[in-house]
């Protein structure tokens, strides 16, 4: 399956607002979970949902802790979505979700994702994760506006 959307170029980092990234997080997880089964090799949409975290997180060369260059509401969204692929003994700071989300960046990014299959496997969790959690933020959103007064 290949990201059949247009992408714009001057989109570089995640945004939570961006309508796009749902699918393009949930066509990467179907990239992932075909890699895995060994039915495509297809990585396009992969390689720019990594592309997206990647220019989401500054590293510093020096070994300054890794900083956030997203808005607090994608950050947010991005918190939901790394706890729910991490498991149980995720702790919540933002070092520990900037450091994941780093990994699984350079996880999407490898030359070879299938040589680690269950860093690829917590992967494809956090595209799906990532997904819904955008999902859910734009109907959260969209919730706050005002119902028609004749609407039930």
């Amino acid at each position: 399956m290949s990201y059949a959307l247009e992408t714009d170029p001057a989109r570089k980092g995640l945004r939570a607002l961006d309508l796009e990234l749902p699918l393009l997080a949930s066509e990467a997880a179907i990239d992932i979970d075909n890699l895995l089964s060994n039915r495509s090799k297809e990585l396009t949409a992969i390689r720019l949902l990594a592309d997206q975290l990647k220019n989401s997180i500054e590293i510093s060369s020096s070994g300054a802790p890794l900083r956030s260059l997203m808005d607090p509401a994608t950050l947010t969204v991005l918190g939901d979505a790394v706890a729910r692929a991490a498991g149980e003994g995720y702790t919540k700071k933002i070092d520990d979700l900037l450091a994941e989300a780093v990994k699984i960046g350079t996880e999407l990014s490898s030359d070879d994702p299938t040589k680690n299959i269950t860093e690829l496997e917590r992967a494809r969790d956090f595209c799906v994760a990532l997904s819904m959690a955008v999902v859910a933020y734009h109907k959260s959103i969209s919730d706050l506006s005002p119902q028609h007064p004749f609407r039930r």
